[in-house]
């Protein structure tokens, strides 16, 4: 669906001269604001005044990660049920599968610190990308 390239740097590095595990929801984060990003819109506007606030995040770590190794964070899938918006995401380093994850969230907008409803065009966006998907998994 996406895939951000990332080089692993020594500030991502922890005692064990490995990426530390709080690395890994940056790397989403990341990737997901390079999406966004691509599409004309931010963590802080998605549409209708909204941005993202993020309310759940889940990480398996498959493989250690070290520094100068390239990596591709993949947003693998977005889904919409409701409110939330999950995004799921694998991390490669070549061919190895090194961590799995997802992040919920909801928009939100800051001015009036409420939670809205998802913007249409947002939605729309979505809705292409699932599309493109399903058409190059035929």
């Amino acid at each position: 669906m996406f895939i951000f390239y990332y080089t692993i740097k020594q500030e991502d590095l922890n005692y064990g001269n490995h990426v530390g595990n709080e690395r890994a929801l940056l790397f989403f984060q990341w990737a997901r604001e390079s999406f966004l990003r691509q599409n004309n819109l931010s963590e802080t506007n998605i549409g209708d005044g909204s941005g993202f606030i993020q309310v759940e995040a889940t990480v398996q770590y498959k493989k250690q990660l070290f520094l100068d190794q390239k990596i591709e964070v993949r947003i693998t899938k977005i889904e919409i049920k409701g409110l939330k918006i999950i995004f799921e995401y694998e991390i490669y380093s070549g061919k190895d599968l090194a961590i799995t994850g997802t992040a919920t969230v909801l928009a939100y907008n800051y001015e009036e610190q409420k939670i809205k409803k998802i913007p249409a065009n947002f939605k729309e966006l979505i809705e292409k990308y699932s599309i493109k998907k399903a058409i190059a998994n035929l």
